[in-house]
C-alpha cells in the first residue's frame, strides 16, 4: 500500500491510498479517484470492500483520498479531480440545485445515525439552551441533526443555541474533550468512547425517526456519460462489498478499526453492528423521503429547492441492473 500527501488549493492534506497497480493475471487496472469525507464508521464500507480485494477483483484501483467536510469533496467532483465521492447528502443536492450535474448512486444510510454528547455539567436537553454545539461545518449533515434536535427540544438554532465549525468526527470529539464546545454530534465508534469518558447521551438522532440522506455514493451525470462501464463495475463492486461487510465480520472489524485507527473492540463492535446490520440495506436505494427532508431545509435559503423532484437527483439504474438481474439474490443465496 502507497500512502502519498497532496497539497493543493480544496483542503491542506489529502490522504491518498493506492492498491497495487496489478491483478493476479497481469492485466491493468482501472484506476479511479474516490474521495470520502470523514473517518467514520459510517464510511467503512469503502474501506471493508477495498480490504477485502473487491475492487481488484472487478479490475479496479481506487485511489483513496480523504478530504474533510462536504463541500471541498463536491468541489473535487466538480472539478473532476475525484470520479466518486462517499459522504451525506446534502452537499450534493445543494451542488446539483447550483448547475452541478452530481448523481446519487447510493445511499448506505437512510437516517441520521448521529448521537450528541454533552459536556458531564449538561445533564438535559434544556441545559443546553446558551450553549455551544460543534459541528463539521454550516450546512454538514451533523450541523443538520443538531437543528433538528435542538428544534424538538423547543429552542431556537442560532439564538438559544450557538453552532460552531470544528471539524469532522474525531476533531469534534477532541473539541468536546477539551471543553472547547458544550456538546457535538459524533457517530459509532466514537460514541462508545464518549460514554466511557463520562460524557452524556443527549440523543441518539436514529431514535427520532428522521428520513435523512445520509453517507451515499455520489458521481456526476459527467463521469457516468463518459465512463459508463466504470460506474457499473463500482456499483457492483460496492454491493459485493455491502454483503461482505455483513457477512464476514472479523474482517470488517479489522478494517473498520484500521480506519478509526483505534483497537477498543467494544467501540469497533458497535460501530459493525449500527451500520453493517441496523442501517445498511443489501440494496442500497437512496430513499427520496430522506431527500424531500432536506429539500425541505434548502428552500429556507435556496428557491430553488421549493417543488423540486426527489427522484430527479438519483440515478438508481446500476443498482436495479444488479436486482433485476438477480446478482444480488444470488449473491445472498436469496436471503433477505
Amino acid at each position: 500500500m502507497q500512502n502519498r500527501i497532496f497539497r493543493g488549493s480544496l483542503v491542506s492534506i489529502l490522504f491518498v491510498v493506492a492498491l497495487p497497480g496489478l491483478t493476479g493475471l497481469g492485466q491493468a487496472q482501472d484506476r479511479f479517484n474516490i474521495s470520502h469525507s470523514a473517518l467514520t464508521g459510517s464510511q467503512a464500507i469503502l474501506f471493508v470492500t477495498r480490504d477485502a480485494g473487491i475492487f481488484r477483483k472487478h479490475n479496479l484501483e481506487p485511489q483513496i483520498i480523504y478530504i474533510a467536510g462536504a463541500p471541498p469533496n463536491i468541489a473535487a467532483l466538480v472539478a473532476g479531480s475525484v470520479d466518486f465521492v462517499v459522504f451525506a447528502g446534502p452537499a450534493a443536492i445543494t451542488a446539483n440545485l447550483a448547475g452541478a450535474n452530481t448523481a446519487i448512486l447510493m445511499s448506505f444510510v437512510n437516517t441520521m445515525e448521529h448521537s450528541i454528547f454533552s459536556l458531564p455539567a449538561i445533564k438535559t436537553p434544556a441545559d443546553i439552551k446558551g450553549k455551544v454545539i460543534g459541528v463539521s461545518r454550516p450546512g454538514s449533515s451533523d450541523d443538520y441533526g443538531a437543528r433538528v434536535a435542538v428544534k424538538k427540544w423547543g429552542l431556537e438554532p442560532d439564538r438559544d443555541v450557538s453552532f460552531v465549525s470544528v471539524g469532522g468526527p474525531p476533531d469534534r470529539f477532541v473539541a468536546l474533550q477539551t471543553g472547547r464546545v458544550h456538546a457535538v454530534l459524533i457517530q459509532p465508534p466514537l460514541t462508545v468512547r464518549a460514554r466511557k469518558a463520562g460524557f452524556n447521551e443527549l440523543a441518539a438522532l436514529a431514535d427520532l425517526g428522521l428520513d435523512y440522506l445520509g453517507t451515499s455514493l455520489v458521481t456526476s451525470r459527467s463521469v457516468i456519460d463518459k465512463k459508463r462501464e466504470l460506474v457499473r463495475r463500482v456499483a457492483t463492486a460496492f454491493a459485493e462489498g455491502i454483503h461482505f461487510y455483513k457477512t464476514n465480520k472479523q474482517a470488517s472489524l479489522r478494517s473498520i478499526g484500521k480506519l478509526m485507527k483505534i483497537d477498543d473492540a467494544e467501540a469497533i463492535e458497535e460501530s459493525y453492528n449500527a451500520y453493517a446490520i441496523k442501517f445498511m440495506a443489501r440494496l442500497p436505494y437512496p430513499d427520496p423521503k430522506g431527500i424531500e427532508v432536506i429539500l425541505k431545509d434548502i428552500e429556507k435559503t435556496n428557491p430553488k429547492a421549493k417543488g423540486a423532484d426527489p427522484t430527479s437527483f438519483l440515478e438508481p439504474r446500476f443498482l436495479r441492473e444488479l436486482e433485476d438481474s438477480g446478482y444480488i439474490a444470488k449473491l445472498y443465496g436469496d436471503k433477505k
